[in-house]
């Protein structure tokens, strides 16, 4: 869309929050993409390892938005596993960048829409959990760093918590609003946590991909296990969650932040049928 900002243009730095892990083909491509990025590898203590797995990657995202706060402009985060498309610093800014408090996901697990904006372009108000890519700036961050000290005050880390599903209504609470592209920017590419299966009952064990991406990515995911064939069909399998998602009216969520009226749910079921329709363009692009 001409006159707006690309990811490449407003992303001043890209933080990639390791323990262990290979990341050397997520570098690559953010090299590739032109993104300034950097390795964060956290080192626990032995305490902390004794904690859940889902509190350590806490503890990892913690120290991102302690950098993020002091940063200027945006900063990109996102896990070991995550997986962009190829073109992903091309694509087009999909928050208000206008609204201080604003902040979006690159990836969004199991999307789900809260409302849309008026006017042109129009935005994706999201509803999502799933921290594999997000885009932040320094007000944002600080927000985050509370909710961190608020879940350690009031639940704890030594216990298993799935945070990243309270983590947006804390944010919102706080004024902060999170917006989703039309299109996955990337893709999870990891196995799931399997304390989200054994602990939190999770939908599907915790494991979450993308329904529609916004182009092919650079590198075969970690769950095709080398097999093109294998990630073709766990590509079309959450295609076809994501289609029983909007089917289902699961697709918009009702909250007490949006008075929705007929109008507003017509645009958003529209909204995501062409979210899901690779060949029809989507509304105010």
């Amino acid at each position: 869309m001409p006159g707006r900002s690309t990811i490449r243009e407003v992303v001043g730095q890209v933080l990639v929050l390791a323990y262990k892990e290979d990341v050397r083909p997520l570098l690559t491509a953010l090299e590739e993409e032109r993104l300034p990025a950097s390795v964060q590898r956290i080192e626990y203590s032995s305490e902390e390892l004794a904690y859940p797995r889902s509190s350590r990657l806490l503890l990892n995202h913690r120290l991102a938005w302690e950098k993020a706060a002091a940063l200027p402009g945006y900063t990109l985060i996102c896990e070991s596993d995550f997986v962009p498309c190829r073109g992903m610093g091309d694509f087009p800014v999909f928050w208000p960048v206008t609204n201080a408090r604003a902040w979006g996901y690159l990836y969004q697990g199991s999307p789900r829409l809260l409302a849309l904006s008026e006017g042109r372009p129009v935005y994706l108000r999201a509803h999502v959990s799933a921290m594999v890519a997000y885009v932040i700036n320094a007000t944002t961050a600080k927000i985050l760093l509370e909710f961190f000290d608020h879940l350690s005050a009031t639940y704890g880390l030594t216990h298993y918590f799935s945070f990243e599903a309270f983590l947006q209504w804390f944010v919102t609470g706080k004024g902060g609003a999170a917006y989703m592209p039309w299109r996955h920017y990337g893709e999870h590419g990891g196995l799931p946590n399997p304390e989200h299966a054994a602990i939190g009952k999770l939908r599907h064990g915790g494991e979450h991909r993308s329904d529609n991406l916004m182009a092919k990515l650079h590198f075969l995911p970690q769950y095709a296990r080398g097999s093109t064939m294998r990630y073709l069909l766990v590509r079309a399998k959450w295609r076809l969650l994501g289609i029983g998602r909007l089917l289902s009216g699961r697709w918009i969520v009702e909250t007490s932040v949006y008075d929705l009226s007929f109008r507003d749910r017509c645009r958003m079921l529209l909204a995501g049928a062409a979210r899901l329709a690779p060949r029809l363009p989507v509304l105010g692009r």
